[in-house]
């Protein structure tokens, strides 16, 4: 991928532990990107790691990747950034069929850190962001979500933990060892379709530039919750300016009913999907769904700025009481456009007025309440520098989302939260 650029920006703070599950912030991660456009005249891809320390002390970082051309990084975690060419050609066959390419990477730390991956076309037409899953919380079972109105293929790329891993994605199957990528790309739909494998790997998938109904094309791009990540009850807000939001929900069980609001908008059986909208409401399953936000065109009400992207959304067991230290995406200006960046925290009853962004308290008259609910939301527009969110109360758990508009473009992602080990 000529001018592709893998970077870390580094930053740290102090954390601590949720009383359940395991936080998504740790000693070692493995990862891909797939490619944000299909032919070789395009102007290239920035790369980004963003590597969230929250620890008091500096955290001892090692980049590695099994690309000839690539040099393993070794750096001290301080306020400080390095770049380096990200391996890997393109991905070009969209012909359905498996391709692998040696293009994984890892990332170690010796203390626990938060990692969030990040694509970018130079010229700013394009973009999205995701939260890396530490190799603790990696599956051997996920079901694939794509775009549904796709301009460029839609991808799935795998990434192997270990060695002599067998992978299986629809009705084709693979082995491959640690660190490389087992990729299929399609101008066809891939959401529904299951993966599984042998050992624990991990999934990104999305497309190449994907559409949500109006707008322009986007990059899409999330990393795939395993099944047993999944959950049964998600908050459900549209992006800032949009009275109502699309969402993508898959099933892996038969006759799982999905409701919005209390209203049944969906029966699904497994593999099934399901686009829905609605505005701010909880989104509940009597059998556990994984669930996306899908990024939009504002249009007129803010001057087209937005447009497609995903955002993982993690069921309201997943929320949990750890800091979280993060930089909203978004770098390169569309037509001199500036960004505007987002912030939003869900959280129970016990949060409102317990929470603290960038050392202050959030007064809990800000929090507004989702409907026939027991939670909370607060939604504001920020600023393009590090941002914390903690509480010192031990029955507060939350979740936070950062999320960007620029002209044309949009990215997003979910920040550190909670999930179950090795599922």
């Amino acid at each position: 991928m000529d001018g592709r650029t893998l970077c870390l920006l580094l930053v740290s703070t102090s954390f601590t532990y949720a009383d359940s599950n395991v936080p998504t912030i740790a000693n070692d991660f493995v990862f891909t990107f797939f490619n944000a456009y299909y032919y070789n005249n395009q102007p290239g891809v920035l790369l980004l790691a963003l590597v969230s320390n929250n620890n008091n002390g500096a955290a001892n970082v090692v980049v590695t990747s099994p690309y000839p051309s690539f040099t393993t990084i070794r750096i001290p975690i301080t306020p400080i950034s390095i770049e380096d060419q990200f391996p890997g050609p393109p991905n070009i066959t969209a012909d359905g069929r498996i391709f692998v390419e040696d293009k994984g990477i890892r990332l170690q730390s010796d203390l626990p850190v938060a990692v969030y991956a990040h694509a970018e076309v130079y010229n700013g037409a394009s973009a999205d962001s995701f939260l890396v899953l530490p190799t603790v919380h990696l599956g051997t079972q996920y079901v694939a979500l794509t775009s549904t109105e796709s301009g460029l293929p839609n991808v799935i790329a795998v990434v192997a933990y270990q060695d002599n891993t067998q992978v299986t994605i629809g009705n084709q199957t693979v082995t491959i060892n640690a660190l490389q990528v087992a990729s299929i790309a399609s101008k066809n739909v891939l959401s529904g379709i299951f993966i599984n494998g042998n050992k624990p790997f991990g999934v990104v998938s999305g497309c190449m530039c994907g559409f949500v109904f109006d707008g322009a094309c986007n990059y899409e791009a999330v990393m795939l919750l395993p099944v047993g990540g999944w959950g049964t009850q998600f908050v459900a807000i549209p992006f800032m300016y949009l009275p109502k939001n699309y969402y993508q929900v898959v099933a892996n069980t038969n006759s799982t009913v999905v409701s919005a609001g209390g209203t049944t908008v969906a029966t699904l059986n497994a593999g099934e999907y399901r686009i829905i909208q609605t505005g701010a409401a909880l989104i509940t399953s009597n059998y556990p769904v994984q669930l996306i936000q899908l990024g939009e065109d504002t249009g007129n009400l803010d001057n087209y700025m937005g447009n497609a992207f995903f955002l993982q959304l993690p069921s309201t067991d997943k929320m949990s009481s750890t800091n979280v230290l993060f930089q909203p995406t978004g770098f390169f200006e569309l037509f001199g456009t500036h960004f505007q960046f987002f912030l939003r925290i869900v959280t129970n009853l016990a949060g409102a007025g317990r929470i603290q962004l960038d050392g202050t308290t959030i007064d809990a008259l800000q929090f507004k309440h989702v409907p026939n609910s027991n939670f909370y939301y607060y939604e504001s527009i920020t600023f393009n520098t590090t941002h914390s969110v903690k509480t010192n109360n031990p029955g507060t758990q939350y979740s936070v989302i950062s999320y960007s508009y620029g002209l044309g473009n949009g990215c997003g992602f979910i920040c550190a939260f909670s999930l179950p080990s090795r599922i």
